[in-house]
């Protein structure tokens, strides 16, 4: 993707630090840049997913909705396609400061492989004892931030080295500022069809074949979502598996298309689909209930989902992956993978460093 050498992505550094609620993003396979900005003081802070039903604007969603981690509308006040009309709308403003922006505390021990270790014996232990046939386990990465690190510059870099991902940048004074270059679609729509995808699996470029695991990984995520699919869809399509690459690393991906029963909303099917096992594990309630008490960082937005809803007439929101919260001091990269009681620790500690190198490659 090309960009235009006239214009200054770091105008939306001014915008987080001044707390403006906005997101940035940038469509996978496309070109145009869009922009969401909301100028109104309304706070659009959602308890459930269902609440989406009938709403427009950029969606932030955690991976457990709570008070501290609420689902965060962006209102489209300003809604803008394309570098030469949103740059010239920003360069014309001078926006207030709202109110203090989030910070990151420091913890050193986040970026401990005898964290890692530790918690991934917990999980493991709970695998092999059949209470659970798969967990995703999550960790932090923190990074000092540079002081001439510019987010707007690595939302730029990112649109330009990863083509095939959803690229977004985005700040609430809820949420703060977050960054992300998401492989990974959970639900688009447009005229009534709609999308998601059975994504789970990873492996490096130069390794040829998918072992068991993986492939076994791959297909709990796509029995998943069929089960869902059928509760609430029809016209089922399923296309897949077949590789994808994302950055460095392929992945395993099975396709759905699909439309929804009369009584049925894209809030409601939200409902049914998120957490997947692909971020969350199987059985889903008891793996969703594991996570948040044993694993050792909390998620906040981290494997969450962000998009634009209803915008222009369609939908695209994707799983927060690849990603980092941007901080005053601190950039907290995130990174998981899946687990099965054939998983080996030093393999998916490789699959986390593996990851990580998505992001990192944009903030050097």
């Amino acid at each position: 993707m090309d960009f235009d050498q006239d214009f200054d992505y770091s105008i939306f550094d001014s915008l987080i630090d001044k707390n403006i609620r906005f997101a940035v993003y940038r469509l996978a396979w496309q070109q145009d840049v869009h922009l969401i900005l909301q100028t109104s003081q309304v706070v659009a802070q959602l308890k459930v997913l269902s609440d989406l039903n009938g709403k427009k604007g950029f969606v932030i969603a955690p991976f457990h909705i709570s008070a501290d981690t609420p689902v965060i509308l962006v209102h489209p006040d300003i809604y803008l396609r394309g570098e030469e009309g949103i740059f010239q709308y920003l360069s014309g403003r001078d926006f207030d400061k709202t109110t203090t922006c989030v910070n990151i505390h420091n913890q050193s021990s986040v970026n401990s492989f005898a964290l890692y270790s530790s918690v991934y014996d917990t999980f493991y232990s709970a695998l092999t004892a059949g209470k659970l046939q798969k967990l995703v386990l999550s960790r932090t990465f923190d990074v000092n931030r540079k002081f001439d690190f510019s987010a707007g510059a690595s939302f730029r870099k990112a649109c330009t080295k990863y083509a095939e991902n959803f690229v977004f940048l985005c700040n609430t004074p809820e949420t703060g500022a977050w960054m992300g270059i998401s492989p990974e679609l959970l639900v688009s729509e447009q005229n009534g069809v709609y999308k998601t995808v059975a994504l789970a699996g990873t492996k490096g470029l130069g390794i040829e074949k998918w072992d068991d695991k993986n492939r076994r990984e791959q297909q709990i995520v796509v029995d998943y979502m069929r089960r869902q699919l059928n509760e609430q869809g029809g016209d089922i399509v399923q296309t897949g598996p077949f590789t994808a690459q994302a950055g460095n690393m392929e992945h395993l991906k099975t396709k759905f298309s699909f439309t929804l029963k009369d009584n049925c909303k894209i809030g409601d099917l939200l409902d049914l689909l998120h957490p997947s096992p692909a971020v969350c594990g199987f059985p889903k309630g008891s793996a969703f209930d594991f996570i948040l008490k044993n694993e050792s960082c909390e998620r906040k937005y981290y494997s969450g989902f962000v998009g634009p809803l209803d915008m222009e007439g369609s939908s695209r929101l994707y799983v927060n992956l690849r990603c980092m919260q941007i901080g005053k001091d601190i950039l907290r990269l995130y990174a998981g993978g899946g687990m099965l009681s054939s998983s080996e620790l030093e393999s998916e500690w490789e699959e986390t460093e593996n990851k990580l190198q998505t992001i990192l490659t944009v903030i050097d």
